[in-house]
C-alpha cells in the first residue's frame, strides 16, 4: 500500500507505481485524504482507503487523528509492504507500519523538508524527525542526488537502506510533437494568442513556495509580446495560499489563469518556453514533463530544479526569489527563436537520458525485491509456479492453519486445530462442496470454499461431525459465548437473502499474497459453480474487512445488506449472479 497526504498525490506521483504492482498481480492499494481524483484510481483497479483527517496544512490534531486511523488500517489489512510518502505521512507512517509489524516498510523521499539554504533550528528539527523514523524502515529512496548526498554525509539515515531512485515521467505522452501545428494554433488562438507572443508556462499549485510573487512581479517587467500561461489548482490548506488580490493585480499584466487541467500535455505543445521559480522543490515533475515536451526551462538554482536544468544548455537557472533575473533570463531566451529551437532539442535529449519513469518504476520493484530476499520473503511469486488443484483431505490440517492465521475476525480458529481439522475434512468430503488449493509445490499457499447449500452442509456437519468436532474442541465449548457463537454458525441461514450457494472461506499465506491468488482462486470456484448449473451465491464478509470486500467485488460480487452472523458483529453480504 502506498500513503499520501492527498488524493493528487496517489494519482499524479504514485500512480505508475501502483500500476506497476497491478500488473505484477498484485494488489494495489493507495491510502490518502479522499478527493477527486479516487474514481479515477478506482477506475484502474487501484483499491482507495480513505485517510480522513489527512490534510496538508498545520495542524496537529489532524495529523494525530490520521495517525489513529492509519494505525487502524495497518492492523485492519495487513499488508506486505507499505511505501510512504510526503512529509507527515513519511513520519507517522514508517514508525506506525514497524509497529504494525508490517513486513516491509519502504520511504520515498520527494525532497527533504528542509534545504542547507534554511534556518539552524529548522534544519535540527526536520534532520532529527527523518534520523528517527529512517530507522523504522527498510529502504529509503531518495529522488535527489543532493539529498542522499546529505542524508549519507550526515548518517541522518542508514547508508545501507539510503538508495537514489531519481524521478521520471511518461515519456510517451510528454513529448515534442504532440500536437499538430494547426492544433496549436488552435489551442493558443483559444487563449487569444497567435503566432506573435511568446506563451511561457508554469504548471504548479497556487501557493507562494512556488514562487508566484516573484513570477508575477517579473510577469510585469516582460514586454509585450511575453504572456504567462499559468495551469494549476488553488491550495487554500496551504498557509502560504496565493489571496485573490495577488492574482487579481497579476491578471493586470498579462497572466491568465487556466485552473487545474487534465490536458496538460497539449498545453506544453502551445508553449514556447516554462518556468519554475520555486523556493524549495524536491525533483520537480513539471519542470521534467515540460524537458520532456521540448521545452527550454528557466527555473530557480534550487536542489531539484539544478538536476533538470543544465545551464546554458536547455534552460537557465536564476537566484530565488530574484524578480528582475527572472525576468531577463525568460526575455533573454524568449527574444531568440533560433536559442529557444536549441534548448527545446536539448530538453528532450536530456529527459529521454535521465527521466524515464520506466527506471523509477523498475527501481521500486527491484527494492521491494531486494528487501524481501534479505528477510527471507516472497513477494508477487509468479502465478506459472501454481498448480490449482481440488482439495484432500490430507490437505484438511493445512487448510485449517491457513483459516486460523488468514481469517482473524472469524470464531472459529477459537476452537483449535483439531476442529478446524475436522471441519474442513467434512467440507472436502462433502459431494456438493467445491474445495480449491493453489499449491506451490511445498504444499497449499491458499484455497477457496464453496458449497451448493450451506445450511445442508452444516446440518450435515452437526448430525454427521457434531460429537467428534465437539470433542476435538475440548474445554473450549464450555464457555458459554463459544457455545453460543457455534449454535449461531450452524444456525446461520444467509439472511434474507434467497440464496443457498455460498463461498464459505478463502484464505492466501502471508508470503503469497499480493500475487493474485486470491482473484484465480475466486474465478475457479464460480467456474465450478456455473458447471453445477448454480446460478447466484453469496459470500458473507466482515464489514471492516475492506481487502476482501474489494476483491469479491473485483469477482463480481455486489452488495446486498449487512447482517449478524453472530451477535453484535456486523457483516456484509454480497451476492453473485452468474
Amino acid at each position: 500500500a502506498h500513503v499520501t497526504t492527498v488524493d493528487m498525490s496517489l494519482r499524479y506521483l504514485v500512480m505508475p507505481q501502483l500500476l506497476a504492482v497491478r500488473d505484477a498481480g498484485g494488489e494495489a492499494v493507495g491510502i490518502s485524504a479522499p478527493g477527486p481524483w479516487v474514481p479515477e484510481l478506482e477506475a484502474a483497479g487501484i483499491r482507495h482507503i480513505p485517510l480522513e483527517s489527512s490534510t496538508r496544512g498545520v495542524d496537529p490534531l489532524a495529523d494525530l487523528r490520521a495517525a489513529r486511523e492509519l494505525w487502524r488500517i495497518l492492523r485492519r489489512e495487513k499488508f506486505d509492504v507499505l511505501h510512504t510518502h510526503n512529509p507527515k505521512p513519511g513520519l507517522y507512517g514508517r514508525v506506525l507500519g514497524r509497529l504494525a509489524k508490517v513486513p516491509i516498510v519502504v520511504n520515498t523521499v520527494h525532497g527533504l523538508y528542509a534545504t542547507p539554504d534554511d534556518s539552524a533550528l529548522k534544519r535540527a528539527i526536520v534532520y532529527s524527525l527523518e534520523a528517527i523514523a529512517s530507522r523504522f524502515s527498510d529502504g529509503e529512496l531518495i529522488q535527489n542526488p543532493e539529498d542522499a548526498d546529505l542524508l549519507r554525509r550526515w548518517r541522518i539515515a542508514p547508508r545501507r537502506r539510503v538508495e537514489l531512485l531519481g524521478n521520471g515521467v511518461d515519456l510517451e505522452r510528454f513529448r515534442p510533437g504532440n500536437v499538430t501545428p494547426d492544433e496549436r494554433r488552435d489551442i493558443r488562438s483559444g487563449l487569444g494568442l497567435d503566432d506573435s507572443h511568446v506563451a511561457v508556462g508554469i504548471v504548479a499549485r497556487l501557493v507562494a513556495e512556488k514562487g508566484y510573487p516573484e513570477l508575477f512581479a517579473a510577469a510585469c517587467k516582460l514586454p509585450e509580446p511575453f504572456v504567462l500561461v499559468v495551469v494549476g489548482p488553488h491550495d487554500p490548506d496551504k498557509a502560504d495560499s496565493l489571496p485573490q488580490s495577488l492574482l487579481d493585480q497579476a491578471a493586470e499584466c498579462r497572466v491568465q489563469f487556466l485552473g487545474m487541467r487534465d490536458d496538460v500535455d497539449r498545453l506544453y505543445g502551445a508553449m514556447d518556453l516554462f518556468v519554475l521559480p520555486s523556493h524549495r522543490e524536491g525533483f520537480p515533475r513539471a519542470a521534467m514533463e515540460a524537458a520532456a515536451s521540448g521545452l527550454p526551462v528557466v527555473a530557480t538554482d534550487i536542489r531539484g530544479c539544478r538536476q533538470v536544468v543544465d545551464p546554458g544548455h536547455n534552460g537557465l537557472l536564476v537566484p530565488v526569489r530574484d524578480s528582475a533575473a527572472l525576468a531577463d533570463a525568460i526575455t533573454e531566451i524568449g527574444k531568440d527563436a533560433a536559442r529557444m529551437e536549441a534548448m527545446a532539442a536539448a530538453s528532450r535529449v536530456k529527459a529521454e537520458t535521465d527521466f524515464d519513469e520506466r527506471a523509477v518504476v523498475a527501481k521500486v520493484m527491484e527494492s521491494y525485491d531486494r528487501i524481501a530476499h534479505r528477510k527471507g520473503l516472497r513477494l508477487l511469486p509468479a502465478n506459472s509456479d501454481i498448480e490449482y488443484r481440488t482439495a484432500s483431505d490430507l490437505d484438511a490440517a493445512a487448510l485449517g492453519r491457513l483459516h486460523a492465521e488468514s481469517i482473524t475476525e472469524g470464531f472459529l480458529p477459537s476452537l483449535g486445530s483439531k476442529f478446524m481439522s475436522r471441519l474442513y475434512s467434512a467440507l472436502i468430503a462433502w459431494p456438493d462442496a467445491d474445495v480449491i488449493v493453489a499449491d506451490d509445490g511445498s504444499g497449499p499457499v491458499g484455497y477457496v470454499a464453496g458449497v451448493a447449500d450451506t445450511g445442508a452442509f452444516y446440518k450435515h456437519f452437526a448430525k454427521r461431525h457434531g460429537l467428534p468436532a465437539a470433542a476435538a474442541a475440548g474445554y473450549r465449548l464450555a464457555k458459554p459465548k463459544t457455545l453460543r457463537r457455534a449454535f449461531e454458525t450452524l444456525s446461520y441461514d444467509g439472511g434474507e437473502v434467497d440464496v443457498a450457494a455460498e463461498l464459505l472461506a478463502m484464505a492466501v499465506a502471508r508470503e503469497a499474497r499480493g500475487s493474485g491468488l486470491g482473484t484465480e482462486l475466486g474465478t475457479r470456484l464460480l467456474e465450478r459453480f456455473a458447471a453445477r448449473g448454480i446460478e447466484t451465491a453469496r459470500v458473507v464478509v466482515g464489514a471492516a474487512n475492506s481487502g476482501a470486500i474489494g476483491l469479491y467485488g473485483r469477482l463480481g460480487f455486489e452488495f446486498s445488506g449487512r447482517i449478524e452472523v453472530h451477535s453484535g458483529a456486523q457483516s456484509e453480504l454480497m451476492v453473485w449472479q452468474r
